[in-house]
């Protein structure tokens, strides 16, 4: 996580991410590029409705039409998404949070600095710093009674640690501030207890946690 600015700036971005570079500037713009804006009030609504089903599809929605879609994005963005999608990782519903941290990683890889900027100041680390002894002793389990868990639910736990890391190592190459804030958390043990039992866990995790180090 010790990493200088000079190296931070070396970063390499989502290959097939579609730049903002070429778009006009403003929400209005934005708007008339894309072809979603019908889609986002609804998506807002039902991320702070009642039904946790209507939560969850809402996180889900988010990550299918911010795909390479940077106009979309930028009309979430306007929307507080990131606002929307931080709360939604304090949900009382599991899977409701691992979607809004799907959501939130997604944004990070295709949104970059400015929506990782924005996630920081809206306090971000603070759910995510929860989830990291949650997510140490889960895995502790799975490595010491691998079959007391269906493959399906080991999944969805390696899933949501690679978001969660992702989101973390996003975060520390935005800024000095972020990169500090992160490397109070003391992140190293936790990462290093993924490679420590590569041999035993998927490779795209393993590689994620990996990254930051």
């Amino acid at each position: 996580m010790g990493k200088s600015q000079k190296q931070r700036a070396m970063r390499r971005h989502n290959p097939m991410r579609v730049p903002d570079s070429h778009l006009p500037q403003g929400l209005a713009s934005a708007s008339s590029s894309s072809s979603k804006g019908a889609a986002i009030l609804p998506i807002i609504q039902k991320m702070g409705g009642l039904d946790p089903l209507e939560r969850k599809w809402a996180c889900v929605a988010v990550s299918s039409l911010i795909q390479n879609d940077p106009s979309t994005r930028r009309l979430l963005q306007g929307k507080n998404i990131v606002g929307a999608l931080i709360t939604r990782l304090s949900d009382g519903e599991e899977e409701v949070v691992v979607e809004a941290a799907g959501a939130l990683r997604n944004l990070c890889v295709d949104g970059g600095y400015d929506i990782c900027a924005e996630m920081y100041n809206k306090h971000i680390i603070a759910p995510l710093q929860m989830f990291i002894p949650k997510i140490s002793t889960t895995l502790s389990q799975f490595l010491e009674s691998p079959k007391t868990a269906p493959e399906n639910a080991q999944k969805v736990v390696y899933e949501f640690a690679d978001n969660v890391i992702t989101i973390l190592w996003c975060l520390s190459e935005t800024s000095n501030k972020a990169l500090n804030a992160v490397n109070e958390l003391s992140l190293v043990p936790f990462l290093m207890s993924f490679l420590i039992s590569r041999d035993r866990l998927p490779i795209t995790t393993v590689t994620s946690a990996g990254k930051p180090l």
